[in-house]
């Protein structure tokens, strides 16, 4: 072989190698096929609001050409989508197609389905209370578009009254009911309607009957509803003869026995009106100078020379550092003169007391005995105290005395015709730990000794001291702290209680008074929900057995009952300013002039010319007041 040839074959040789490597790689065996070109896309469902728009993103794998074409499947009418992927979705509501296609590969792409929605429409509120000529502000909310914005319409025209482009309505001067309409202006075909109800105008007067004594006081109060415009005018039907009312309902009964009435009546619609009966009768309460301090859960009792001493009670509200708030009882005392109708401050007992007796000993002095002292404003915790103290009325001032055997408030204070003092039950502390225990008190030592118990726990329950000298205990709250309407008589001869008959009801913080023949009238008091009752009953002595009487109008509980000079009792107060005389000749009630203000945990006292003094108490809010009224 010549050298030329030599050098041909060689350049073949090395072209064939080219080729093998070519077909099958270095590392030998059969050539791998290019991956395929894949489109992927993001999101894969969206919904987007008419008119919307939403960016899409492809992913394309398997070439390096990852450009895509963009494009809607239903064309125009399924959106538009620009080439960087931004769709934005028709004026219709449907189910829509994107699609990327691969621009290395027309035969690969992805498909996104898009959710338009429908256009819909809300009103808030749906429906309203518009006073006529008054305005309400409604708001719509539009779904299923980008353009919320709404056209505001009445039904009823104007006749339905006005309606702002932002959706603030005007109601018509006329009663009745009427349609808002708010329509999409981006679908017509798509509204939400708000029904709205023009009232009438009313009045309600409160109180809608009374009883006053001559030249009671009243303040009636109007309530206007149906319109913005509150205001009235006030008047008696039968002018000057009826009594006199000023432009705030404040209303003076005249000195006539009768029935009037009191007539309010509205500016807007001068055609409504309404009116209260008051019937005037022949005794009643006028105001009477006011104490120095507010106070409830006090005392009250007539001296010997005509005056009224007033003791401590729960003086206000007191709050901590922690701004735990409760009601406390003050420490102070005053004393009420008939001969001018004022009270004046005397000296201050040593302790803080509510909830505590005021015993008028028979040397003219005064036991007070007990009550609580404070309250743990945190755990709303009160615990009895066993001081006790004298005042002396010459000398205007306490004087410490020996203290009880156990600490109580709620109790009773009995004076007997020993001059010793029975004190009874109680609670020491909390309001679910009832005494059983009792106690006398020695005037001529100044010390308390146990006396015997009593056969029932109790607390807001009643003492009265009977003709033959013993006493009778009833109702209150027993040891499981449910009231009950048990009863029981101690025997000063013997030290000891014994049961007698049964209330019919059971009662807590009710009134209990001895009547001119020696019965006891027990009137109201809860019964157990914290609903002052309204009967009473009668406890005879002889029998040892209760007999229910006449129904009062109205429940009293921890209220006034005082026997009058008349032989009648009078019942008051009680969160009210009801007053009731209960008549033992009838056993029934009969309204009498009302407290000029409601009362609740307020004292009374039977004056020296037969009127009755009532002092303090809560008021309707359960704040302490300081006014106090006398009953003519």
């Amino acid at each position: 072989m010549n050298l030329r040839k030599a050098r041909l074959a060689s350049s073949l040789l090395g072209l064939c190698i080219v080729a093998i490597v070519a077909a099958v790689g270095c590392g030998g065996g059969a050539a791998q096929p290019p991956p395929p070109v894949s489109v992927a896309m993001s999101p894969a469902a969206p919904t987007v609001d008419q008119g919307g728009t939403q960016t899409f993103t492809a992913t394309v794998t398997g070439t390096n050409n990852t450009a895509v074409t963009w494009s809607v499947q239903e064309g125009g009418v399924g959106g538009s989508i620009t080439s960087a992927g931004v769709y934005t979705a028709p004026q219709a509501a449907g189910s829509f197609q994107v699609i990327a296609t691969s621009q290395a590969d027309t035969t690969k792409s992805a498909t996104a389905t898009v959710t338009v929605p429908a256009v819909a429409v809300a009103v808030s509120p749906n429906a309203a209370t518009v006073f006529a000529g008054a305005t309400s502000p409604f708001t719509a909310m539009v779904t299923g578009t980008i353009n919320v914005a709404v056209t505001w319409a009445v039904q009823e025209g104007a006749a339905g009254g006005s309606i702002t482009g932002s959706g603030v309505y005007t109601a018509p001067q006329t009663i009745g009911t009427f349609h808002v309409i708010a329509t999409s202006q981006a679908d017509t075909n798509k509204s939400a309607t708000a029904t709205i109800t023009v009232p009438p105008v009313s009045v309600a007067i409160s109180p809608s009957s009374d009883t006053l004594g001559p030249k009671g006081l009243r303040t009636f109060v109007a309530t206007v509803g149906g319109t913005n415009k509150t205001a009235v005018t006030w008047s008696v039907n039968e002018e000057a003869a009826g009594g006199t009312i000023d432009a705030n309902g404040d209303y003076v009964a005249p000195t006539t026995q009768d029935a009037f009435h009191v007539v309010t009546i509205s500016v807007a619609d001068p055609s409504m009106s309404a009116t209260a009966t008051v019937t005037v009768v022949q005794s009643g309460f006028l105001p009477t100078g006011s104490m120095a301090t507010p106070r409830a859960e006090h005392t009250a009792t007539l001296l010997n020379t005509g005056k009224v001493l007033v003791t401590g009670g729960t003086a206000g509200v007191q709050c901590d550092q922690d701004g735990d708030c409760a009601d406390e009882p003050t420490a102070t005392a005053e004393l009420f003169d008939p001969a001018s109708g004022t009270f004046a401050v005397t000296g201050s007992m040593a302790g803080f007391r509510a909830l505590h007796t005021a015993t008028l000993l028979q040397d003219g002095k005064v036991l007070v005995s007990g009550g609580f002292a404070s309250v743990d404003t945190a755990d709303v915790f009160v615990q009895g105290t066993q001081t006790a103290e004298i005042f002396d009325p010459s000398a205007g001032t306490f004087a410490s005395t020996g203290a009880m055997t156990t600490g109580r408030f709620d109790h009773t204070a009995t004076l007997l015709p020993s001059g010793k003092v029975l004190v009874t039950g109680g609670q020491n502390e909390n309001v679910q730990q009832p005494l059983a225990s009792a106690e006398l008190f020695d005037p001529a030592s100044g010390t308390f000794a146990a006396t015997g118990s009593m056969a029932v726990a109790r607390a807001a329950h009643t003492a009265t001291l009977l003709p033959n000298g013993r006493v009778l205990i009833a109702g209150g709250l027993d040891a499981n702290n449910n009231v009950t309407s048990t009863a029981e008589l101690y025997d000063p001869a013997t030290g000891t209680f014994s049961p007698t008959g049964n209330m019919n009801m059971r009662r807590e913080f009710a009134v209990a008074t001895l009547l001119p023949n020696g019965r006891v009238l027990i009137a109201g008091g809860y019964p157990s929900d914290g609903t002052a009752d309204t009967s009473a009953e009668v406890y005879d002595p002889i029998t040892g057995t209760f007999t229910l009487a006449g129904a009062m109008a109205t429940g009293h509980a921890a209220e006034i009952g005082i026997l009058l000079q008349t032989g009648k009792v009078l019942i008051a107060g009680g969160g009210n300013f009801v007053a009731e005389l209960f008549d033992p000749d009838t056993g029934t009630f009969s309204l009498t002039g009302s407290l000029g203000i409601a009362r609740g945990y307020a004292k009374a006292s039977l004056l020296p010319n037969g009127d009755v003094l009532v002092t303090g108490g809560t008021d309707a809010t359960g704040v302490e007041i300081k006014s106090a009224e006398i009953y003519h």
